[in-house]
């Protein structure tokens, strides 16, 4: 009798659980999705926009003039007529080398020419009488013309013992002591002229058509958050093979004596402006093997497309191929999606034609 009643409690309970299996598997079956994923994201539609074509760069800022002042004659350097860092004018004198053997070799020429043409003030009176003949007249002559050009090459020299500045602008610091004895390639000082200040930049060989002389450009420096106006006035007729770069040079006002020779600069000219350009958000831009690419809403899926960028913004970036106006670029979830998943958008924003 109890060997019934265990055997009905044991069926008893297999049953119940073979019937929990049962309504566990339904549902299962009933909260399992019926397809495939579809990712919820948020999208821009893509406009034409204004936009500035700008070159970014990097470059130094050069004197727009520089020299190494140096002594044309050697001798002891007698004064120096400057304070280092000081402004001097072109023609200022800036220092002197000993010539007082000079001027004593000219005081010797003037005694000496003063009897020569004494002498050939005779010789006239006698040549008149045919007191000498017209050879011994030339030699008199002659010996007048040859102390003249001696005292012009003393003057010369005399005049190299003045050291001056070549042209105006800034002096630097002194390499030499008075006193010193210099000869021409000694060193005096450095002279810079600064105002106007050149700014020399490497430039993209692709765009070698974009630059022009005259174009303005804005730069600044480190060390200060004013920003400078300058304009294009030279560029190089040649790409350096390492780099694929050109060279071209500005020049700005520096009135205030701010900006320094060797200073680096970070540049910004202007080349033209695109009333076509097409911008995205920089987060879209997804970081590929082949390059960049963005993903594309297109009939309820993500369309991967590669791009070729353009100029960067703060928050958006140019695009110049890959994308149309008119197509909805995927902003949010990117690195969730690859080609073709389904999507749903939840936000979109539309571009403003604002000029950047």
């Amino acid at each position: 009798m109890k060997q019934g009643i265990y055997a009905a409690c044991l069926w008893g309970l297999l049953m119940g659980l073979f019937g929990c299996k049962e309504d566990a598997k339904e549902t299962a079956a009933a909260t399992a999705p019926s397809g495939p994923r579809t990712f919820n994201v948020d999208g821009f539609v893509v406009k034409h926009r204004s936009l500035d074509q700008k070159i970014n760069t990097t470059g130094n800022l050069i004197a727009n003039e520089t020299v190494q002042v140096r002594p044309e004659r050697a001798g002891k350097l007698i004064t120096l007529n400057f304070q280092e860092s000081s402004s001097v004018k072109s023609g200022q004198l800036l220092a002197k080398i000993e010539d007082s053997d000079l001027l004593a070799q000219r005081s010797r020429l003037l005694v000496n020419l003063d009897l020569a043409q004494k002498e050939v003030a005779r010789g006239k009176e006698l040549l008149k009488i045919q007191g000498i003949s017209a050879e011994e007249m030339d030699r008199l002559d002659n010996r007048v013309d040859d102390i003249n050009a001696e005292i012009k090459i003393i003057d010369i020299q005399i005049e190299k013992s003045k050291i001056l500045a070549p042209f105006s602008g800034v002096l630097g610091l002194r390499q030499v002591s008075q006193g010193a004895y210099v000869t021409p390639n000694d060193i005096i000082i450095d002279l810079q002229q600064v105002n106007p200040i050149k700014l020399e930049f490497d430039v993209p060989e692709r765009y070698i058509s974009q630059v022009k002389t005259n174009q303005p450009l804005e730069f600044t420096v480190v060390g200060s958050t004013r920003t400078f106006q300058a304009k294009v006035y030279a560029i190089g007729t040649e790409i350096a093979p390492t780099t694929r770069t050109f060279k071209v040079r500005a020049t700005a006002t520096n009135n205030e004596g701010l900006l320094k020779p060797g200073q680096f600069a970070k540049v910004n000219l202007v080349t033209g402006r695109d009333d076509k350009a097409i911008l995205v958000p920089t987060d879209a831009i997804i970081p590929v093997l082949e390059g960049k690419q963005v993903y594309i809403a297109r009939n309820g899926r993500a369309i991967a497309s590669l791009v070729e960028t353009g100029e960067r913004l703060a928050n958006e970036v140019e695009l110049l191929e890959g994308v149309q106006v008119g197509d909805t670029i995927i902003t949010s979830g990117i690195l969730s999606l690859s080609d073709g998943v389904l999507i749903k958008l939840n936000k979109v924003v539309e571009s403003k034609n604002t000029q950047l």
